[in-house]
């Protein structure tokens, strides 16, 4: 009798346990998604391919600049981070600055850039890309030009570190991306 006594108190135990993770294991509606995760690559900034729309141009002296705002971009690049900015034209990306020829030039600045009445642009924190060559080489003729873009890539200091990036930077867009451990296509 006493055996049975046990073994009815052991079973009403493991029931309430059993009963009680069944209650407690049960939720109500599911909660909004979180923020998804970081991944290797946290806090590298990749745009998408920006559409040319010159700022400034100047055909008869062939001289053109877009201005393109990105907020903070000097934490991206204090202490030894990367800017990157590339040059699409059709399915080839090259970095810049950039050559087409002796007379065609590519390049771009960052950082504070200010209000200029001669050139009636506005101040403003990010790249300023610049093209200084033949108009038709990127077609300063129309302000915006369907098979060319710019695409601009932020590596803060870790990254750049880590990746090699500020040693190996390659005028290979996929190249980089890879270095990056990225894989966006063009």
């Amino acid at each position: 009798m006493k055996a049975t006594n046990i073994i009815s108190r052991k079973l009403a135990i493991y029931c309430v346990l059993g009963l009680g993770l069944t209650l407690f294991s049960c939720s109500g509606e599911d909660g909004a998604t979180g923020p998804a995760g970081e991944d290797g690559n946290a806090n590298v900034i990749v745009s998408d391919w920006i559409t040319i729309k010159w700022t400034y141009k100047n055909p008869l002296e062939g001289k053109a600049f877009m201005d393109i705002p990105v907020a903070n971009i000097d934490s991206y690049v204090k202490d030894g981070g990367v800017a990157l900015m590339y040059f699409k034209s059709d399915k080839n990306a090259r970095i810049l600055p950039f050559n087409f020829s002796e007379y065609d030039y590519f390049d771009f600045g960052f950082g504070e850039f200010m209000k200029n009445d001669n050139y009636q642009t506005e101040a403003f924190t990010g790249f300023r890309v610049y093209f200084d060559g033949v108009p038709v080489t990127v077609n300063i003729l129309e302000n915006e030009t369907e098979n060319t873009g710019l695409r601009y890539v932020l590596v803060p200091q870790p990254i750049a570190s880590t990746t090699g990036i500020s040693n190996t930077i390659s005028a290979d867009y996929e190249e980089t991306m890879e270095l990056l451990g990225k894989n966006l296509g063009q």
